[in-house]
C-alpha cells in the first residue's frame, strides 16, 4: 500500500524505496542549486559557440605540440565539468567529437606513451565515467526514449551482428565481441542522443557550430601535416605517408566531408556572419582536397554545390550567399592560373590514380567467394585475423561488409534497420531534416567506397542525426495529419 510518507512503496519492492527517495531528494536539491543565477550563467557558457571554440583550440594546440596526456586530461576535465553542470549531454557530445581527433602525429599506435601515460589515461577515464554516472543520476528519465521508431530495427541489426559467421570454419568468439562493439557504437550513441539531449530550437544550431569548428580544427591539422611533418614532406607528399595520430588520409577526408553540410545550414538559417560560414565551408573543402582522399572528394563536390544552391534558394541572406559564391569562383580561377605548376605537382596523386579501384574490386570479389561458401551467417567479422588482431576485416563497402560478414541474415537485418532510418527523411521534409538527411545520405554514400559506417567517430554523427531527425519528425507529422483532417498514427 502506498503511504503519504512513501509514494514509491506500492509500486516497487520495499528495499528499493529508500534509495529512490534519496535519489529524488538529491535530484531536487541539485536542481535547485543548478537553478541559482550564478550556476545557471556558468552552465549557459557550455551551450555557447565560445565553449566549442575553446574545446577546439585545446584539441588543436596540444595536438600540434604532441603532448596527448595533457590533451586528454584537459578534455576529460572540461567534459566532466559540462556533465556536472549541464542539464543534458549536448556539451559533452561536443567534447567527445573533438576527442576523436585529439591524438597527435606519431602516436597512432600509442608509441609515445609510457606507463605513466596510461596511468594518466586511467585517471581521465575515471573522472569522465564518474561525471557521466552523476549526470545520468541527476538528469536521466526513461520517458525521453518513449516512442522511438528505430528500436525494432536496432534489435534486428544487433541480432544479425551477434550471429555473424556462426557456421563458418573460421568462427571465433571474438566475432561476438566485434558484433557487440558495433552495436554499442550504433545503438549506444543513438540512445544517449535520444534520451539525454533536449531537442530545443537551438540544438541543431549548436550541432552545426560543432561541425564547423571540428572541420576547421581538422583542416588546420592537415595544414600542419604539409608544413611540419617531415616524413610526409620527404615522401614527396605521398598519400600513403599522410598519417595522423587518429587516422590516415581517407579518414581525414571523410571527417572534413561530413562537416560541410552544416556550415551551409548556418549560412541558410543565420542572419549574420554568412561570409564567415561560407569561408569555413570553403576552407574545409580545400583541406579535404589536400587529404588526397578520392572517395570523400567524389561526394564532397556535389554536396557542396547542392547545399550552396539550397542556400541561394532558401537562405535568409541569399544576396550575400551569391556574392560569396562569385568571389569563391574568381579565387579558384586565379589560383589555377597563378599556381598551375605547383598544383599539378601537388595533385600528382589524383592524376596518377585516375579512376583506379585501389584493390577494392579484388577485395569485393574475394568477399563474394566467401559469401557463396557461407551464405546464411556469412564468414564472420574476424575470419582473417581471428584472435590475433584488434580490428576485424573491412571490405570498404557497407553493403558488401554486411553481406560477406553476416550472410543473408546480416544484410537482411541491416537493410531493415536502414529502411527505418532512411524513411525518416521521406515524410514531410523540413529544412532542418533536409540538411540532416544530406549529411546522413552523404555518409551512407561514401561508405559504399570505404568503412566509415563502422567507425565510432562517424557513428557519433549518425546517432545524433537520427535522434534529431526523429524528434523533428515527431513534431512535424502530427501537425501534417491534423491539417489534412486525418488521425495521426505511427507509420513504421
Amino acid at each position: 500500500m502506498t503511504t503519504a510518507g512513501n509514494k514509491y512503496s506500492g509500486a516497487m519492492p520495499r528495499w528499493l524505496c529508500a534509495p529512490i527517495e534519496k535519489l529524488a531528494a538529491g535530484r531536487k536539491a541539485f536542481g535547485a542549486f543548478r537553478a541559482s543565477p550564478a550556476v545557471h550563467r556558468f552552465a549557459d557558457f557550455f551551450y555557447s559557440p565560445l565553449f566549442i571554440y575553446a574545446v577546439g583550440l585545446i584539441t588543436f594546440t596540444f595536438n600540434m605540440i604532441g603532448v596527448d596526456e595533457i590533451t586528454y586530461t584537459l578534455l576529460a576535465l572540461v567534459g566532466a565539468t559540462a556533465l556536472v553542470f549541464s542539464p543534458d549531454m549536448l556539451p559533452a557530445f561536443a567534447v567527445i567529437v573533438f576527442f576523436t581527433v585529439a591524438r597527435s602525429m606519431g602516436n597512432r599506435d600509442f608509441e609515445k606513451f609510457t606507463s605513466v601515460s596510461y596511468v594518466v589515461l586511467a585517471i581521465d577515464g575515471v573522472i569522465a565515467g564518474a561525471s557521466c554516472v552523476f549526470h545520468l543520476l541527476m538528469n536521466f528519465s526513461p520517458r525521453a526514449f518513449r516512442g522511438s521508431r528505430l528500436v525494432l530495427g536496432f534489435v534486428f541489426l544487433g541480432a544479425g551482428l551477434l550471429v555473424n559467421g556462426f557456421l563458418s570454419d573460421s568462427y571465433v568468439w571474438k566475432n561476438v565481441a566485434s558484433g557487440i562493439k558495433l552495436i554499442a557504437y550504433m545503438f549506444g550513441v543513438y540512445f544517449l542522443a535520444r534520451s539525454c539531449i533536449r531537442p530545443t530550437k537551438n540544438t541543431l544550431r549548436y550541432f552545426a557550430h560543432v561541425c564547423l569548428i571540428y572541420g576547421l580544427v581538422v583542416a588546420a591539422q592537415v595544414c600542419g601535416m604539409y608544413l611540419f611533418n617531415r616524413a610526409f614532406i620527404e615522401s614527396g607528399y605521398s598519400k600513403s605517408a599522410m598519417i595522423f595520430g587518429w587516422g590516415i588520409s581517407n579518414t581525414a577526408g571523410e571527417v572534413l566531408f561530413r562537416c560541410v553540410p552544416f556550415c551551409f545550414y548556418l549560412i541558410c538559417t543565420e542572419e549574420k556572419h554568412v561570409w564567415y560560414y561560407f569561408l569555413a565551408a570553403v576552407l574545409i573543402s580545400v583541406a579535404q582536397v589536400f587529404t588526397l582522399a578520392r572517395a570523400s572528394l567524389l561526394f564532397n563536390i556535389p554536396i557542396f554545390l547542392l547545399c550552396y544552391v539550397l542556400c541561394c534558394v532558401l537562405g535568409k541572406r541569399r544576396k550575400q550567399t551569391l556574392i560569396c559564391g562569385g568571389v569563391a569562383v574568381l579565387a579558384t580561377l586565379l589560383a589555377i592560373i597563378c599556381l598551375r605548376g605547383q598544383l599539378e605537382t601537388l595533385f600528382r596523386h589524383f592524376i596518377n590514380a585516375g579512376m583506379s579501384d585501389s584493390g577494392r574490386f579484388r577485395l569485393w570479389n574475394e568477399g563474394f567467394g566467401y559469401f557463396r561458401k557461407y551464405p546464411v551467417f556469412g564468414v564472420g567479422l574476424r575470419y582473417k585475423y581471428g584472435e590475433s588482431f584488434h580490428h576485424f576485416t573491412y571490405y570498404h563497402n557497407t553493403l558488401i561488409q554486411y553481406t560477406v560478414a553476416g550472410g543473408i541474415v546480416g544484410i537482411g537485418t541491416y537493410l531493415f534497420h536502414r529502411m527505418q532510418t532512411v524513411a525518416m527523411f521521406t515524410q514531410k521534409l523540413t529544412l532542418d531534416r533536409l540538411f540532416l538527411g544530406i549529411l546522413f545520405g552523404g555518409i551512407l554514400g561514401i561508405s559504399l567506397l570505404d568503412n566509415f559506417v563502422m567507425y565510432l567517430s562517424t557513428q557519433l554523427f549518425m546517432g545524433f542525426v537520427l535522434a534529431l531527425s526523429e524528434r523533428d519528425l515527431e513534431k512535424t507529422l502530427p501537425f501534417a495529419y491534423r491539417k489534412r483532417g486525418k488521425k495521426y498514427k505511427r507509420l513504421y
